[in-house]
């Protein structure tokens, strides 16, 4: 992204400039010499972010997003009624200019990620002969009929936390409680393994054994050792089969 700053101090403006380069949230860092300059950049550069002095021509300088810079409360007040997206003081903190600059990105992006959308949207009502209303109706419908929650509440012993299913690599019993070994750490849960399985969703998981259920997404291979069929993960743990289970789980692949 790329910052275009016009300001009626020059001291101000190279202050601003150096700061927003040392930052380095911009791809690019202009600073105007005129008003005429400042209109060719934000005319070569539609997508970019403005930083202009508060002034009643502040509209017709400004970038479609940008940012005011003044000091009075009557400056921030014109700049937000000429739909300025932030107002930074001077003289410049680094802390204020960047999260005042994060905000309005983010702005930035929301607003061309709507107007993608809009276009994706008038491209298929034209490639399916239908009216918009109609097609996000169906989308809509859609999206209700496939929603489903992908994590599941689970009390662990240092209070409550959500899981998604599809990150747990598997669950061992150890007396009442099941050990639950996801990508990045473990939690302890006082459930039954039944229980916690089915809330979960089975169909994620393959039974080894009365204890053990295991994620068949994160299963490398099935080996023999010792007359004793074993489940191997990808990180090397591995989980013996009893015989009743890998008939029912494992036996078809």
């Amino acid at each position: 992204m790329i910052a275009l700053v016009f300001l009626q101090s020059v001291a101000m403006q190279t202050s601003l400039c150096t700061m927003l380069e040392k930052i380095g949230l911009f791809r690019h860092v202009y600073g105007a010499h005129s008003v005429g300059h400042s209109l060719a950049l934000a005319e070569k550069h539609p997508q970019s972010i403005g930083f202009y002095s508060v002034s009643k021509s502040s509209r017709n300088l400004a970038s479609k997003h940008w940012l005011a810079v003044g000091d009075k409360d009557e400056e921030a007040m014109l700049a937000f009624s000429h739909n300025a997206s932030g107002f930074i003081t001077s003289p410049f903190d680094e802390q204020q200019v960047r999260c005042t600059v994060e905000h309005v990105k983010a702005k930035h992006y929301c607003h061309k990620r709507d107007v993608q959308f809009n276009l994706l949207v008038k491209g298929l009502c034209k490639q399916y002969g239908v009216s918009e209303s109609a097609l996000l109706a169906t989308l809509r419908q859609q999206l209700y009929k496939n929603a489903q929650p992908n994590v599941v509440g689970i009390r662990a012993e240092n209070g409550w936390c959500c899981l998604n299913p599809a990150d747990i690599k598997w669950i061992e019993a150890a007396g009442d409680y099941m050990c639950v070994q996801t990508l990045s750490e473990s939690y302890i849960v006082r459930t039954t393994l039944c229980h916690l399985l089915k809330r979960l969703g089975e169909h994620h998981f393959k039974r080894c054994n009365r204890s053990v259920a295991v994620n068949a997404k994160y299963v490398m291979h099935i080996e023999q050792k010792l007359n004793q069929q074993r489940v191997v993960m990808r990180g090397g743990e591995a989980f013996k089969i009893t015989h009743k289970y890998y008939y029912q789980y494992w036996h078809t692949g």
